[in-house]
């Protein structure tokens, strides 16, 4: 019997799984870049728990934009910190997405629920562990200017700055569902009379 990580589901589960019609997943999933698995091998359960977290950052009012931006700073963040050669998987950077995370093992990203193994407040890690093959660039990253440290804090502000964002929207989408609910009855819970 598969674990609950294991389970796979066709794109038409996950459609309904997220309650989005597939052209809207598909625009989601093309927006932030996301590897698209062939009908025959479905979609696990972090892709799942990682397009439900999108969607409702989006509920919030969050510009799809915005979200892409920041997905692709942990993206990057994660190939600098050399996460990308711990798996072959083509979705190695949303296979944390929806684990549960002691606090004392660090830090995760906030999209993609990658686990660092350390504080992004307080960054201590060896950047020069290699723990694997990749595929070799003509120029290494710090060669180009990139900079891990540098890479934590712009990625930190820009997270913290959504998150504020979501904070501020919190408020008002409870007046709404509490509106909502007072005012509308539930799809499938209307009597027929």
């Amino acid at each position: 019997m598969p674990t609950h990580e294991e389970v796979i589901v066709t794109f038409g589960d996950l459609c309904r799984i997220l309650g989005k019609p597939p052209v809207y997943v598909l625009q989601l999933q093309k927006a932030l870049d996301l590897y698209i698995p062939a009908a025959c091998e479905g979609y696990r359960r972090p892709y799942v728990c990682f397009l439900e977290k999108m969607i409702a950052i989006r509920t919030f009012g969050i510009r799809l934009s915005d979200i892409a931006d920041l997905f692709a700073r942990e993206r990057r963040l994660l190939e600098l910190l050399r996460f990308d050669a711990l798996s072959d998987s083509p979705t190695w950077y949303l296979d944390g997405c929806g684990r549960q995370i002691a606090r004392e093992q660090g830090d995760c990203l906030l999209l993609s629920g990658y686990c660092l193994g350390f504080s992004i407040d307080t960054p201590s890690y060896q950047p020069n562990l290699d723990f694997g093959r990749r595929d070799n660039h003509l120029f290494d990253g710090h060669e180009m200017g990139e900079d891990v440290y540098r890479s934590l804090r712009l990625y930190r502000e820009q997270a913290q700055k959504l998150c504020g964002r979501i904070s501020q929207e919190i408020p008002i989408l409870r007046n709404a569902l509490y509106w909502g609910e007072r005012y509308f009855e539930p799809v499938g819970s209307q009597v027929n009379g």
